[in-house]
């Protein structure tokens, strides 16, 4: 055994997968139950979970089980002294139910079961929770496949297990999941269960490769939609006494971690075609696909080209060994050339393939998988082994989660750029190089211009060899990093320095011969053949520019075609797609006509998908239909699968699998000319829509499909229907707070307004807390704001034996509060409204003065530092056209350049105590501060020229205030005094 005394799994063990499978098949007191056909039924249900899913059989229990029979087998298995809290059951059973007429109790018909007497003969369905209830498992999957005679509906049979399921052991990772299906004994077909599970297992709509586990919701939503499934039946899903996200008893079976973020093309392939499999599939991430380079159903390999300058400069830069931190002699100050690469350039022309080589290279695990001779790779071209340390990808990120990344990606936890810099500063006294950094697509990411501003260029600034940055982006978000296109740090690909056309050339000649194993241009020999191959390409590359994508695509479309191109036909010539636009829309038109229609309208909806992609499960198909106004239907998505797979791409997000656009500029092209606010409302209704429902008619917001509670307010923000989601009181209780919170500002009608000031006045809790406190905290807000029927609804679906709040005053509430600032630091002392760059911002004094986003409640930089001691005063006003910011807390006025966040000039000096005030006005052009200490001092300074103008006495003066004509108010304890000017 490998447990403790308590029956704990010991570390590095995975849990266990048992399986109990029970069905009775014949009724020899009453023959005309008999259901032989449930023989074969169990043994589908063995079948799958032992050869798909991992389980393992309990085999004594067997056929036909009595009620003595079934009771004490499970008893036995679940008392057992080898049963851990961390086994995952799943116990089948499959026969004939009821509800009794006398009292309504759901009952289990087994074997033994007299018809005469089928209240004292047959098995309470609440029964087999009871049991297992007292034992140590945790981990519960109940499956009921039953018929009935009479009543005894799946709903009847879940509310008998309800009841109990409130009382189910909380332990951690715990949660009874039950499974009901009931049809007419009539018109019963037996068997139809286990098929319809098997086929929901084994669909692509279900999940991917990427999701490790299925999710028992998506199952059950498979299985109900699904053709074969009749009117009569419906399979329930009950879930009870979860500690946190349910079990995950459901293994997918087509796992495979080499194939997650493979474009779809290339997972055809190494399923079903063994020269791909042959193929290393480990470069699974957007980076390693681009840097490949292949397309279509031709030669998957490594098809990227050229860019030798390129890869030459990014190698020497981070081989480079002199910014180390050590005990040594002391290196020089770090400067943006030293810290910083940006590879920028327009849509399509390479710039993530690039990156996505270097990254390869860098990776031991990976770098022996490049063939670098075939590449034309010299040893200067080739960066270090573990020379970059995390690669990132920014598409949807929001600034938190790339900071949390590069956090991660050095073992610390940090929320501030200040306390990632600080953590490794730590690190690199200990001799380490700089942690080295590889973010791509920076203007793909959910705020662009914040996360450059607020995250990237205080990185860049305050680097001083702490950390290295290696940025792909587009060249409009150079100026946010503080950068020009002049400066070293910059690689712009699209300039004449740096663009390739012979790696252009030789792309656009690989891809008209071996992107389609069809293709006409494979047959073109001898020297007037090469020679009609190599115009068709200088063709096509001339019209693409610098666009690789554009090339991919032209090339892609002709290798398609059934004959070559004549390269000396100017309509053909001018015919050439010069966009990535035009290039998809060609490549459709030309390869699948008539269907180019429906291929569009089956990728519009992942143009406008959130995070790192659209589910396929009931949500992406109904949202093509939505969309376009044609029906379509997971058909049609595996058709799209077969004929234009290459334009997606499969991820992961939230253990499911998600799937989106190749390239963003396929987003851009599939944006065009369309009526966004109308597809974000496809989305709300799509999302909606897929909610289950309980028992009592309102939606169940606990089993909504993990993407409609990060993003459905995305969505509905966009759409201009917040209002909408509002008034679902249970979507307020279980979605993402970080998605949710930023769109209530959307909120119109009166009551709308007044729910989002009851969600942000617990946004402290929201953000951490458990579902059941999130619901007590708004429900007590509701009531303290007078919110009754909001109040009502959260307090109706708590759980049984739950206290809920059913009154409270609420003199400190407000419908005017937006949105909570929590610092870090302590009590905030001070704060300050301006506007920089016509951004609005905040300043705070916590101890350290920060500087916020008020837009996105972001910190901007780190923490301004200098002052001695903590600051208590903060005032902001413009310097000669610049927006500046006056300090005080130690005995010293400091003045600050908003912009740079760096001091202007030295402290201002001549207090003798603590600075509790600043105020500042312009009087004659002149910009005048006033600032008073606790010995009752009130200073007052000229800023332009750094000095002091006069000194007054205000013994007790708690605040002070300028007006703009120059007078000096002074709050003296309960009184007032006014100073002027003569």
């Amino acid at each position: 055994m490998t447990t403790d005394a308590g029956g704990k799994r010991l570390d590095g063990e995975e849990p266990r997968r048992f399986l109990i499978a029970a069905a009775v098949s014949r009724y020899p007191k009453c023959p005309d139950w008999d259901r032989p056909g449930l023989v074969r039924a169990r043994e589908q249900v063995i079948d799958l979970f032992t050869q798909q899913l991992g389980y393992r059989h309990e085999s004594a229990l067997g056929l036909d089980p009595t009620m003595q029979q079934l009771r004490e087998h499970l008893w036995a298995f679940c008392t057992s002294a080898e049963r851990r809290e961390d086994d995952l059951v799943v116990v089948y059973l499959s026969g004939h139910g009821e509800v009794l007429e006398d009292g309504g109790e759901h009952v289990l018909l087994l074997s033994d079961t007299d018809p005469a007497d089928v209240a004292f003969t047959s098995l309470p369905t609440a029964d087999l929770v009871r049991v297992i209830r007292g034992s140590r498992i945790r981990r519960l999957l109940l499956i009921l496949d039953t018929c009935y005679s009479g009543q005894g509906g799946n709903e009847l049979a879940a509310k008998a297990l309800e009841r109990l399921g409130t009382q189910w052991q909380s332990t951690t990772g715990a949660g009874l999941v039950i499974v009901s299906s009931a049809q007419p004994h009539q018109q019963a077909k037996t068997g139809l269960f286990p098929d319809l599970l098997s086929q929901a297992v084994a669909s692509r709509a279900t999940a991917g490769h990427a999701p490790a586990h299925l999710s028992v919701s998506t199952v059950v939503q498979q299985m109900n939609s699904h053709p074969d499934k009749p009117g009569y039946q419906h399979i329930s899903l009950s879930l009870l006494g979860l500690t946190g996200e349910p079990p995950d008893f459901l293994t997918n079976p087509r796992h495979n971690v080499r194939l997650t973020d493979v474009d779809l093309a290339l997972q055809d392939a190494a399923e079903f075609d063994a020269y791909a499999r042959r193929r290393d599939t480990e470069f699974t991430t957007r980076l390693l696909v681009r840097a490949m380079g292949y397309h279509g159903d031709g030669a998957h390999g490594w098809w990227f080209c050229g860019r030798h300058r390129v890869l030459g400069e990014l190698a020497g830069w981070l081989n480079r060994t002199d910014l180390r931190h050590g005990t040594g002699p002391p290196v020089r100050e770090a400067g943006v050339s030293d810290v910083l690469r940006v590879v920028t350039a327009g849509p399509g022309s390479g710039k993530t393939a690039v990156l996505g080589l270097v990254s390869a290279l860098a990776q031991p695990a990976r770098r022996r998988t490049v063939p670098v001779d075939t590449l034309g790779l010299d040893d200067e071209m080739i960066p270090g082994e573990g020379s970059i340390d995390v690669v990132m990808y920014a598409q949807n990120l929001t600034n938190s989660e790339v900071l949390g990344g590069l956090a991660a990606a050095a073992g610390l936890k940090s929320t501030q750029v200040g306390d990632l810099l600080e953590g490794l500063e730590q690190q690199n006294g200990n001799g380490q190089r700089p942690l080295t950094v590889l973010i791509d697509a920076l203007d793909e990411a959910a705020t662009p211009d914040t996360l450059c501003s607020q995250i990237i260029r205080p990185l860049i600034e305050h680097s001083r060899g702490r950390i290295r940055l290696l940025l792909g982006t587009r060249p409009y978000l150079l100026d946010r990093l503080g950068i020009d296109t002049q400066q070293q740090p910059v690689i712009d690909l699209d300039s004449p320095g740096y663009a390739d056309r012979h790696a252009l050339l030789a792309y656009a000649l690989r891809n008209l011969i071996q992107s389609r194993q069809t293709s006409p241009y494979r047959t073109l020999k001898g020297r007037q053949g090469q020679q009609l191959l190599r115009s068709v390409a200088e063709a096509v590359s001339a019209a693409a520019g610098t666009s690789f994508l554009v090339a991919r695509f032209a090339a892609y479309t002709l290798a398609s075609a059934e004959a070559v191109a004549d390269p000396h036909d100017p309509a053909w010539r001018a015919s050439l797609p010069r966009h990535a636009g035009q290039a998809m829309r060609d490549d459709l038109t030309r390869r699948l006509g008539l269907d180019a229609q429906r291929a569009t309208d089956l990728l519009r909806p992942l143009a406008y998908a959130e995070g790192q992609g659209l589910p396929w499960e009931d949500i992406w198909a109904p949202l093509a239909s939505a969309v376009s106004g044609r029906t379509y239907t997971d058909d049609d998505l595996l058709w799209l699968r077969s004929n234009a797979g290459s334009y997606v791409v499969e991820a992961t997000e939230n253990g499911r699998s998600a799937y989106r656009l190749y390239h963003q500029a396929l987003t851009e092209h599939l944006r065009e000319g369309v009526d966004a606010t109308t597809i974000h409302g496809a989305f709300v209704d799509i999302l909606t829509g897929c909610v289950p429902y309980r028992g009592d008619a309102t939606l169940d917001w606990s089993r909504a499909h993990p993407y409609s509670l990060h993003h459905l307010a995305t969505h509905a923000g966009a759409a201009g229907r917040i209002d909408d989601i509002l008034e679902e009181s249970e979507y307020l209780v279980h979605a993402r707070p970080n998605t949710l919170t930023p769109q209530l500002h959307h909120a119109a009608s009166d009551t709308a307004r007044l729910t989002a000031a009851v969600y942000r006045t617990a946004l402290h809790l929201h953000a951490t807390a458990p579902a059941s406190v999130r619901r007590i905290a708004l429900a007590l807000n509701a009531a303290r704001a007078g919110a009754g029927a909001l109040h009502e609804q959260l307090n109706c679906q708590a759980q049984p034996g739950a206290w809920v709040p059913t009154s409270a005053t609420g003199s400190d509430f407000t419908t005017a509060l937006l949105d909570t600032i929590t610092t870090d630091s302590g009590s905030v002392r001070a704060v300050v409204c301006t506007n920089l760059d016509g951004a609005f911002i905040v300043l705070t004094s916590d101890g350290t003065v920060r500087m916020w986003d008020l837009a996105t409640r972001r910190p901007i930089g780190e923490p301004f530092t200098g002052h001695t001691a903590p600051v208590f005063a903060v005032a902001c006003t413009v310097l000669d056209g610049t927006s500046i910011a006056i300090t005080g807390g130690d005995g010293t006025v400091r003045v600050w350049d908003l912009a740079t966040r760096r001091p202007i000039g030295e402290p201002l000096t001549g207090h003798t105590a603590q600075v509790r005030a600043v105020a500042c006005t312009v009087l004659d052009g002149t910009p005048i501060a006033t600032t008073s200490d606790l010995d009752g001092t009130v200073l007052i300074w000229d800023l332009r020229a750094g000095r002091l103008l006069q000194s007054l006495v205000a013994p007790a003066c708690r605040d002070v205030a300028l007006t703009s004509d120059g007078h000096i108010v002074v709050v003296l304890g309960r009184d007032i005094a006014v100073f002027e000017r003569t």
